[in-house]
């Protein structure tokens, strides 16, 4: 049965999952600290960058200055950021990971400028509970919802 092999493989893996980060010996306080970091630390980015996106972010098309120095070196630095955010997203979509998977996945996509990105961001944002959550995010900071076409 193949389910029950990848279920068991996912086991192994979280297992071993202390013993790879370094606190194979840690006590439980340590590994808390890390727990409350992780989840603090995620939900505030992720919350930051919500609030900074426009209402229409989803809605309206890049249009990406000319070519400079400044211009190339924050166009890596930007792309760099998203690719750490999708796999951080991924990691804390894992079982036993605390954190916003989805929506840092979501948040690093929008970062990225690989092509039919943003196909892929509007589909992600028009699940319900996707767009709730953004909603109830930003209605929170007293932003205005987010426009999807």
């Amino acid at each position: 049965m193949r389910g029950g092999y990848a279920h068991r493989r996912m086991l192994q893996f979280l297992k071993g999952l202390p013993a790879r980060l370094g606190l194979a010996n840690a006590d439980i306080w340590t590994v808390a600290l890390i727990f409350v970091a992780t989840l603090v630390g995620s939900l505030a980015i992720v919350t930051f960058l919500i609030v900074r996106m426009p209402a229409d972010y989803f809605v309206r098309g890049r249009t990406p200055p000319g070519p400079t120095w400044k211009h190339v070196a924050a166009m890596l630095l930007k792309n760099l950021a998203g690719v750490v955010l999708v796999l951080v997203g991924v990691v804390l979509s894992l079982p036993g990971i605390p954190g916003q998977g989805v929506l840092t996945i979501l948040v690093g996509l929008m970062l990225t400028d690989i092509p039919g990105v943003r196909a892929l961001e509007r589909w992600i944002v028009r699940r319900a509970a996707v767009k709730r959550a953004l909603d109830a995010i930003r209605r929170r900071f007293g932003k205005a919802p987010l426009e999807v076409l």
